[in-house]
């Protein structure tokens, strides 16, 4: 008797333990995103601002870095030359996302291709040998996932993080020879930081553990009793 009440309180106690152990296996993530608007390039270092994980939390495991380009504008171009001319318009800039010694880097381009006149005398960036182009549109995003310990310090605390973001505009017009030519360009940026991490579990108190196994066992034993009545009928 006393080797099966033995038995009993070691199934119950395993059941117990499994049971613990499974509730502190579920893991869980917290985003947070901020961004900029849209600015005249070049420019370098606009600070974006996003909250740092809370490691009363529990244990943060990876991060999710995800960085969003735009870059929007509008040309003029003229074409001066004794002959027609095709043009391109190349909206484009050089986009970067900087956090101590992290650094991702982007560059958004719009292509469009015109077909113009040659030059009509006049120097307006319309007619047949111009034109003016307006609201054209580009965007780009990148993602990267961090899980060294070294590089997930750099999230963990109170406060922000300090991202960095720089733009430097590439954009261009291409066509004869002599052209007379403008561009205007403008960048914004969004930025998305998820942290998945392991959460602070609360652990029963042990009296708590032992009451599910003395459950467990008066269970047992009183099944055990049912079917030794049963059989003595």
């Amino acid at each position: 008797m006393t080797t099966t009440l033995f038995k009993t309180i070691g199934a119950a106690t395993t059941l117990a333990a499994i049971a613990l152990t499974a509730s502190s296996a579920n893991a869980a993530t917290i985003s947070y995103s901020n961004g900029t608007d849209f600015a005249v390039t070049d420019f370098t270092d606009k600070v974006i601002n996003i909250k740092k994980f809370d490691s009363s939390l529990g244990t943060l495991k990876s991060v999710i870095l995800e960085f969003e380009g735009t870059i929007t504008g509008g040309a003029g171009f003229e074409n001066r030359s004794s002959s027609p001319a095709d043009v391109q318009a190349t909206l484009s800039s050089n986009l970067s996302l900087k956090l101590d010694n992290i650094l991702v880097q982007l560059n958004p381009q719009n292509v469009s291709s015109y077909q113009v006149a040659s030059y009509d005398g006049i120097l307006n960036y319309t007619g047949a040998s111009g034109r003016t182009v307006e609201n054209l549109l580009a965007n780009q995003s990148g993602v990267r996932n961090y899980t060294d310990s070294q590089i997930l310090q750099s999230f963990i605390g109170s406060g922000n993080l300090n991202f960095l973001f720089s733009a430097k505009a590439t954009s261009l017009i291409t066509g004869s020879g002599n052209m007379a030519s403008y561009f205007d360009t403008l960048a914004k940026a969004g930025v998305k930081v998820t942290y998945d991490y392991d959460p602070v579990k609360s652990v029963p108190e042990p009296s708590a553990a032992l009451g599910f196994g003395l459950f467990a066992v008066i269970g047992l034993l009183s099944q055990r009793q049912k079917i030794r009545l049963k059989a003595s009928k």
